[in-house]
């Protein structure tokens, strides 16, 4: 599949989740676990809820355009902490996935700036039974992927017990974060429990590598 092929499905399966927000009066596109999207379309918001998973909000101020990632690390084979165990491979892929569509569409890496949120332990029984609950896991991981990539973190809402409702403005870089009632958790933990029980069964072989 070429590339321009892979953007044109991206932009099918956006389509599908693309509504009309009246509160923001701004077309807005939903993003689902194990997904990533990049705006260049102007006047678009881009919107996840997060449980334990993280979302990485990376804008480029040159060309005003951004991209938002969601993710869970599966359950480690290891140690909880180790480097390179699979499941920080699959923490790698989702963020240098969404890094190098913005690098494809001429984004300069020195000039991304990059928020992060999510992360929460929304319920004891989102801990995988390892000493390490997966939200901190989350949060942990995508702070040490960011430093070791030599990636400044602009800003940073990670960890707590609440679920979290993200608003990215790509044209101009704005995030509105919302945490969401109690009535609402219950929803979030199912979809993000049922995502983790297919992680299982999802290889993650080889490396990427970012672009230059």
């Amino acid at each position: 599949m070429t590339q321009d092929q892979v953007w044109g499905a991206q932009a099918d399966e956006a389509e599908r989740r693309r509504w009309f927000d009246p509160t923001f009066k701004i077309m807005a596109v939903k993003v689902l676990p194990g997904e990533h999207y990049v705006s260049t379309a102007g006047q678009e918001m881009i919107v996840t809820v997060l449980g334990s998973c993280v979302s990485a909000c990376v804008w480029e101020p040159r060309l005003k355009i951004g991209g938002l990632n969601h993710f869970m690390l599966p359950e480690s084979s290891s140690n909880d902490r180790a480097p390179v165990d699979k499941s920080m491979r699959y923490g790698n892929h989702a963020m240098e996935e969404l890094i190098n569509d913005l690098l494809r569409r001429g984004a300069r890496r020195d000039s991304l700036e990059i928020k992060v949120f999510g992360g929460g332990n929304v319920v004891s029984s989102m801990s995988t039974g390892a000493t390490v609950p997966i939200g901190d896991r989350n949060a942990e991981f995508v702070r040490r992927y960011l430093d070791d990539e030599g990636l400044r973190i602009a800003a940073a809402d990670l960890g707590g017990q609440h679920p979290r409702r993200i608003h990215f403005f790509p044209r101009i870089g704005k995030v509105i974060r919302l945490f969401l009632k109690k009535d609402v958790e219950r929803a979030v933990l199912n979809r993000e429990l049922t995502y983790r029980s297919k992680l299982k069964d999802v290889p993650v072989e080889g490396d990427v590598e970012l672009f230059t």
